[in-house]
């Protein structure tokens, strides 16, 4: 933006925010394909779109285990995505530490997850990606 551009207020940050314009919501219920889960499990995701780009998060977990096979399994974005790519992560919320990075496939609307061994852990999916 040059010195003569001016935002206008109604498309700026505060002021979408203050309107709760850019708060998350919390009726996505996220579906994995090809996940491989063993006992009950528990899904919850929420996202928002600001502007041209949403921004999700997801925790998941298993009675007994998740396993993921990078490039296999993947998570359905809650929206058509668009532009070259987006990014994602997985972390293991139990122990703390980073499971690896997601590939969010446009073509397909799909976030495709790392690998992780067979855990009863709890796991968060966060990323974002052009809508």
């Amino acid at each position: 933006m040059n010195e003569t551009q001016q935002p206008v207020a109604n498309q700026t940050f505060t002021f979408r925010d203050s309107q709760g314009q850019d708060r998350w919501e919390i009726s996505w219920t996220p579906v994995f394909g090809s996940l491989t889960v063993i006992g009950a499990t528990s899904y919850t995701g929420r996202y928002r779109v600001i502007g041209r780009v949403c921004e999700f998060q997801v925790k998941f977990s298993a009675a007994t285990s998740i396993a993921s096979t990078a490039g296999t399994d993947y998570l359905t974005l809650p929206f058509a995505a668009a532009g070259l790519s987006g990014i994602a992560v997985m972390t293991n919320d139990t122990t703390n530490i980073a499971v690896g990075v997601c590939h969010i496939d446009v073509a397909t609307s799909r976030c495709y997850l790392p690998t992780q061994t067979a855990s009863g852990n709890v796991f968060n999916l966060c990323g974002s990606f052009e809508v």
